[in-house]
């Protein structure tokens, strides 16, 4: 006999939600409830509703536009990337998706070099300074404020491809990120390091030099697969 296994409610939450949208109860650009409207639909706090969105994020069904709101993708672009259930993946999948990103990362960092206006620099500063504080606290993760400066540099290209790639690899991205950055907890210098190389990508792009930001982000994501066992790097 095995024992039942308990279903999270953000996954209870994401399957119905996935399943209103293949049966075109939302149609295609249409946009969601809010997360307040989505708690009070399905009688839960908001901490569930923003899993279960960020796994439909993950997977293709939807995208997230800041300050406007979640819309259903359209439905053949939802096909080609339902196919990631990031959970599942083994090992090698894991690094060969990290390979994609940064890929991806190392030529975004030399496109914002290029194309990042005042208020993606300021964004991308902000992000800096938030890490930056929580580096000092041995405590805490830092795991929000290194996603959103990652998240700043690929704004900052203004390729919307690019941004829906970075915004569909979300759940994955945020799961190694509190991985990685765990195991610096407790130890100030390699929290110092990490900061170090997020500051030399910042001022890479700043000063817009292109090679140098290519090869700080390089630098900064190649460190970061070696400490999770990628023995490719």
């Amino acid at each position: 006999m095995k024992p039942i296994k308990k279903e999270k409610l953000s996954d209870l939450i994401f399957t119905q939600l996935e399943e209103m949208i293949k049966q075109g109860e939302y149609g295609e650009g249409e946009k969601l409830p809010s997360e307040n409207e989505l708690a009070s639909f399905f009688s839960v706090s908001r901490v569930p509703i923003r899993e279960a969105m960020s796994r439909l994020v993950s997977v293709g069904y939807i995208e997230s536009i800041q300050g406007k709101g979640s819309y259903v993708r359209r439905r053949d672009a939802a096909d080609a990337f339902k196919q990631f259930s990031y959970g599942a993946f083994t090992r090698k999948d894991l690094f060969d998706l990290l390979e994609m990103r940064t890929l991806l990362e190392i030529e975004a960092a030399g496109f914002s070099a290029v194309r990042h206006t005042e208020k993606d620099l300021q964004a991308i500063k902000k992000a800096l300074d938030d890490f930056q504080e929580i580096t000092s606290n041995e405590k805490t993760i830092g795991m929000r404020a290194d996603y959103n400066f990652h998240k700043a540099i690929i704004q900052s290209t203004g390729n919307n491809y690019m941004i829906q790639t970075f915004n569909n690899l979300e759940e994955l991205h945020r799961n190694v990120l509190e991985f990685s950055l765990k195991l610096n907890v407790g130890k100030p210098r390699k929290r110092e390091e990490v900061f170090s190389e997020h500051l030399k990508i910042y001022e890479a792009v700043k000063r817009r030099d292109v090679e140098a930001s290519k090869k700080a982000m390089e630098q900064h994501l190649s460190t970061m697969r070696k400490k999770l066992g990628d023995d490719r790097i």
